[in-house]
């Protein structure tokens, strides 16, 4: 009796683990672009000190962890493959390019936008003078951050939501000088602070409606999503490519090598439709570390092209 009660265990133990891990595999990869803020016209804060777009993106990664029900990639990763593509200047990435930047990334998802306010205003109410030159003041704060955040499909480029999130954050208080150049964008300083508050709302809520739409959508994760990358070093029949364990590397894996020789685009709505490639080369990793993997040639698969960096790879 007991040695079936033990093996019952058993068999619900291993079923839970099963189903744990089955769910894991089926979250959706999603890739979080820096959020474009050219659209802020009160632009109060010192540029050189703070990038509002990629720290409003960083926000983002973290609620979409928080969820459980997703798989994010690195922003290290995603600002390699934008500056190897050329996607880096402003107003470059929209959804017409995204399925570019999803290829490469092997993700089903991305998130983009915009930041459309970020403003910070005080009025000063009243004043108690104690003396010549000192006084107490009682000062308004108003803190606004609003963000226009896009989900979109990244095989075909079809945007799947455009959602809205706003915080409004305002009390009025014992005014407090804060220095804003001493304070790190995101720091937990800066989320003590009004528009810190402000910020984390609107994040939140926008993040919380995208991950909602993903769900709803009736896609369904990739059930096989094959791991993509870019070759980051090549030279003899060594190749370093940009993509490790953290993204599912593992040794004895097999890519192929393509190089990108045109891009076919929409003449009239320049709509990315198609890439022209041609398969390069063959090689298996024999190293793997956290963000990259060391592989080796096992054979060339064209006689005209070697393999160079900035070629795209694909698991076979």
């Amino acid at each position: 009796m007991k040695r079936r009660l033990f093996l019952w265990l058993l068999f619900f133990t291993l079923s839970a683990l099963t189903l744990q891990a089955s769910g894991a595999e089926q979250l959706y990869k999603i890739a979080v672009l820096p959020f474009d803020d050219g659209s802020i016209q009160d632009r109060w804060w010192d540029e050189g000190h703070w990038d509002v777009g990629k720290g409003i993106s960083d926000e983002f990664v973290t609620e979409f962890l928080k969820t459980n029900r997703f798989r994010l990639i690195e922003r290290e990763q995603i600002d390699q493959v934008l500056a190897e593509q050329d996607f880096g200047q402003s107003g470059r990435v929209d959804a017409k390019t995204a399925a570019s930047i999803g290829k490469i990334l092997g993700v089903d998802f991305l998130v983009m936008g915009r930041v459309t306010e970020f403003s910070l205003k005080s009025t000063g109410v009243s004043g108690l003078s104690f003396k010549k030159g000192v006084g107490l003041g009682v000062k308004s704060t108003n803190a606004i951050v609003a963000i226009d955040a896009r989900l979109v499909d990244a095989n075909t480029a079809e945007i799947i939501a455009s959602v809205t999130g706003r915080g409004d954050k305002r009390n009025t208080n014992l005014s407090v000088s804060v220095d804003w150049e001493a304070i790190a964008f995101g720091s937990d300083e800066f989320r003590t602070t009004n528009l810190g508050i402000a910020m984390r709302e609107a994040v939140t809520s926008a993040a919380k409606q995208l991950a909602d739409q993903a769900y709803s959508s009736g896609r369904g994760p990739s059930p096989s999503v094959k791991l993509k990358g870019v070759v980051a070093y090549a030279s003899g029949n060594r190749v370093i490519i940009n993509i490790g364990s953290s993204s599912g590397v593992k040794r004895d894996m097999v890519f192929i090598v393509h190089r990108v020789l045109e891009v076919v685009k929409d003449p009239i709505t320049g709509e990315v439709l198609d890439e022209v490639t041609e398969a390069v080369a063959e090689v298996k990793v024999t190293e793997v570390k956290d963000k990259s993997a060391t592989c080796t040639v096992l054979k060339k698969l064209s006689s005209d092209l070697t393999t160079a960096v900035g070629d795209v790879i694909e698991q076979k």
